[in-house]
């Protein structure tokens, strides 16, 4: 019986996934931006200067990858970063320095402040506005 075999297959797979995930500028600027506050998609647009087709590849490739997790209220959708993927990624890795590093940016996460979108929906049309 091969159980073991194809659980360790997923499993680097999986960190595989993580790793190209994190592998481009633009996703690891979004994945910075997301651990000072969740985000709507609108703010990340306005922020990084890209076009929403762009930045909403970015944000499924993340997303892919269980690095970002996503919730959706009324017409919006706002991310932040899923920390359990640090545990999924790298079981039994408690006293590593990643861990530590997990456990600085959960501490980080615990402080971050709401998007700005819930508590004024139509910032999201004036910053996507053309100029």
């Amino acid at each position: 019986m091969k159980i073991e075999g194809v659980f360790i297959t997923i499993q680097l797979e999986k960190i595989a996934e993580f790793y190209k995930a994190l592998g481009d500028e633009t996703r690891l600027m979004i994945v910075d931006m997301l651990s000072e506050q969740e985000m709507c998609v609108c703010e990340i647009i306005e922020r990084l200067g890209l076009s929403q087709p762009a930045v909403s590849h970015h944000l499924k490739i993340l997303k892919h990858a269980g690095i970002l997790r996503d919730t959706k209220e009324g017409k919006w959708i706002y991310y932040s970063l899923n920390m359990g993927v640090f545990s999924l990624v790298f079981p039994g890795e408690e006293g590593s320095l990643l861990a530590s590093y997990a456990q600085s940016l959960e501490s980080k996460l615990n402080q971050s402040m709401p998007s700005r979108i819930r508590k004024d929906p139509d910032l999201c049309e004036r910053l996507t506005k053309k100029k």
